[in-house]
């Protein structure tokens, strides 16, 4: 049986993010085929990348966990961050080599101070900061077939995929937001032996901005089950709701995924529509939510929670427009519910345009268009097109024989 390590920056049943829960249901998923160790930090939250699991190896249905400590915590405005960005994105300017500047960039060179430099300390500023993770790494790569590196932004993938780049899986769940477009990572995205985008939109995204065209590279996506939510979990629901229509949002709720612009949205709505319809919001709370009597903070919820209140929304809206896949929204069209999506994300309105089973945004004006429609149409035939692009595109036969695919490719070639 081949041994691969998947290396994140946070992992657990309690942690709430997009890649990390990508990375434990793959990582689960994979226990019957691989011998699965996970490497990660002992951190719970990204905000300060504070320690809070213990520093030891544990075992999460089946995956060998081993975690390291973060060296320090990450402030909300860290200036040493902006301080490496900013001088990274000044010196690699190509005006600076322009004349006289390649002098000076010669002087930095010689004291060290050169953007591959300050990219490495820009990446130990955003987190988390786990050396011994890397120094692991680098003692014990060779027991392992593939290292499968997730999400491009922290320390972990931009100093890890340096130990073994020939074994590397590179799933960067990638889009377009400022720091990708930072120097530093037009290397990281060249050196992979592999890499496994999440949607068709994040490949065309990522080989537009580093054509990297020669590297091995497959569409993995993700499977979607549709598991009943437990018989207790109705009754938290009906607490929830009342049992009145509602629209819901799942995920992080914080300004970087245009939760902000949502609140006003339904605000206006609400004054211009009053009804008894309600704003249900499940996640971890990274910014005030207004005092509003229409809207419904559920909090952090356990599955079978999420399912049955998701089965009993009118529609699930996702405002980010920062997506490399939204898990969330195939998890909806699996269960028949339309999905209220950003039209300026490309993967949310190819999910959309490709699955007609939803609607798409772009202000104020079009947002009330689409809860007004989806409120008075007949929700089937939208619910039965959800239901069929991801049982023809998302299912873990499909994801997990792509995956297999990359790491015998890897390990062959290692």
């Amino acid at each position: 049986m081949k041994k691969i390590a998947f290396i994140v920056q946070r992992y657990g049943e309690e942690v709430n993010g997009g890649a990390e829960y990508y990375c434990r249901i793959l990582a689960e998923r994979l226990t019957g085929t691989y011998e699965v160790d996970v490497l990660t930090s002992c951190a719970l939250e990204y905000v300060t990348w504070a320690n809070w699991y213990p520093a030891a190896t544990t075992t999460i249905n089946g995956v060998n966990v081993h975690r390291f400590p973060t060296e320090y915590e990450r402030q909300a405005k860290d200036h040493l961050q902006y301080e490496t960005e900013r001088k990274i994105k000044k010196w690699s300017r190509p005006e600076e080599w322009q004349g006289m500047g390649w002098l000076k960039m010669w002087g930095r060179a010689l004291v060290g101070k050169t953007v591959r430099r300050y990219s490495l300390m820009w990446a130990q500023h955003q987190g988390p900061y786990t050396p011994d993770l890397i120094t692991y790494l680098k003692r014990n790569h060779r027991q392992y077939d593939a290292l499968i590196f997730i999400t491009y932004l922290y320390y972990p993938t931009i100093a890890g995929m340096n130990v073994a780049p020939r074994k590397s899986i590179f799933i960067p769940t990638a889009h377009d937001e400022i720091p990708i477009y930072l120097p530093g990572f037009r290397s990281l995205f060249r050196k992979p032996r592999a890499i496994l985008y999440l949607t068709s939109a994040e490949k065309r995204f990522v080989q537009q901005l580093f054509h990297n065209q020669p590297i091995y590279s497959d569409i993995a996506g993700v499977g979607i089950d549709t598991t009943e939510a437990p018989a207790d979990a109705a009754d938290t629901v009906l607490k929830l709701t009342a049992n009145e229509p509602y629209l819901i949002y799942i995920g992080r709720i914080d300004k970087a995924k245009g939760c902000e612009m949502l609140f006003d949205y339904f605000i206006q709505y609400k004054e211009m529509h009053p009804s008894s319809l309600k704003l249900v919001l499940v996640g971890q709370t990274f910014m005030p939510i207004p005092d509003h009597p229409d809207f419904v903070s559920a909090g952090f919820v356990d599955e079978g929670v999420k399912v049955s209140l998701l089965k009993g929304a009118k529609a699930l809206v996702i405002p980010s427009q920062h997506e490399s896949l939204s898990m969330v929204t195939l998890e909806s069209f699996a269960h028949g519910i339309p999905v209220i999506a950003n039209e300026k994300c490309e993967v949310l309105k190819d999910h959309i345009e490709l699955s007609q089973g939803g609607l798409l945004f772009s202000d104020y004006g079009s947002f009330e268009n689409d809860v007004q429609q989806l409120l008075a149409q007949n929700p089937e035939p939208m619910a039965e097109n959800a239901r069929s692009y991801v049982e023809q595109n998302y299912t873990w036969d499909k994801v997990l024989a792509r995956f297999s695919k990359a790491v015998d490719y890897v390990s062959n070639r290692a």
